[in-house]
């Protein structure tokens, strides 16, 4: 993954992942822990959540479900993303391509999160938010229309082919 084009917010977003990962001590980073992380780091993607009624103390609770058993160690060196993960990071690239902008944000993430219906990260959306999900992505798409996010100035807009963006 190219994390170079992230804001330094979408970068606390991964950062924030990892340790969610570890504190629930999983052996690989969910898409439900970049949900954490996206909550975590603040920004439009947080705000986006939050108007949502998405909470704290809720999504703890949904990821308390899923940590290993009580003593389990945390897990000690890289933790590896999860394919689920993989393809919600390089969609935030694409989403953000197909909405002319330049740098990844916490929004993009959160708009590519949404794209797998059978992600975790989604799943937990779909329980906690007031709104269902196509409602949420409409959300997100019309907030980066009215206002997009420049990158810095020495950057190479992305552009993608005909068919990436058909897929």
């Amino acid at each position: 993954m190219v994390f170079e084009r992230f804001s330094d917010q979408a970068r606390q977003v991964v950062v924030l992942a990892v340790g969610a990962a570890r504190t629930h001590h999983q052996n690989s980073v969910g898409t439900e822990h970049l949900l954490v992380g996206i909550f975590d780091a603040g920004g439009p993607g947080a705000a986006a959540l939050t108007s949502w009624g998405v909470t704290a103390p809720a999504l703890e609770s949904k990821l308390g479900g899923a940590s290993s058993p009580a003593g389990s160690a945390p897990a000690a060196g890289h933790i590896p993303f999860t394919p689920k993960t993989k393809k919600v990071l390089e969609g935030s690239l694409r989403q953000t391509a197909l909405l002319g902008h330049e740098e990844i944000g916490t929004d993009h993430l959160l708009l590519a999160l949404l794209d797998d219906l059978t992600s975790t990260g989604a799943q937990i959306l779909t329980d906690l938010a007031s709104l269902p999900i196509s409602e949420m992505r409409e959300h997100l798409r019309r907030e980066l229309a009215q206002q997009p996010t420049p990158g810095p100035a020495h950057r190479i807009p992305i552009r993608l082919s005909d068919a990436e963006q058909s897929e």
